[in-house]
């Protein structure tokens, strides 16, 4: 476990002993940007909440109970408990490439562009870069539109609609 030191005139003294499970999560979470339409899932519940609220809380174990894996923290004399609530869990069978359109996007993309010109530039950027047919490229735009994708989501439909 690593120890937070806070200077006091001149000696250090120890206020409080960190986990790791905490110090990642407020390291990784505290210098996220700002992101107002993103959302955050809680794994124990399964809710969704706004992103930006991780952001803003002051400490990793704050974090990582809003997130919903706080019962892994070791610091603190906090018990370990895991979630109980699994017992209805179902396993599920991975199938990769799989599109099923239940997705829901928690974060990763550049977002959608303002206007439909920005829009279309980055479709066909996204047939250039994987040199798509103008058949292909015109079956690309027909699937995405209306769906106000960002380019990485256009490219992923891209090579999964064409096996590349």
């Amino acid at each position: 476990m690593e120890q937070l030191k806070q200077q006091s005139s001149g000696t250090d003294w120890t206020v409080e002993e960190e986990c790791e499970v905490c110090s990642i999560t407020y390291s990784i979470y505290s210098k996220f940007p700002p992101m107002p339409s993103a959302q955050a899932l809680n794994a124990e519940t399964g809710e969704f909440f706004p992103f930006d609220r991780v952001r803003t809380l002051k400490s990793g174990y704050d974090m990582a109970k809003a997130l919903g894996y706080a019962w892994a923290c070791e610091c603190r004399g906090r018990p370990r408990t895991p979630p109980q609530n699994l017992g209805n869990a179902q396993a599920f069978e991975f199938t990769p490439h799989a599109r099923s359109g239940d997705g829901v996007e928690l974060a990763g993309s550049q977002g959608t562009p303002r206007n439909n010109q920005a829009q279309n530039r980055q479709t066909d950027h996204v047939a250039r870069i994987l040199r798509l047919t103008p058949r292909q490229s015109r079956q690309l735009h027909d699937e995405i539109s209306g769906q106000g994708l960002g380019f990485h989501e256009i490219m992923e439909r891209a090579k999964d609609m064409f096996n590349l």
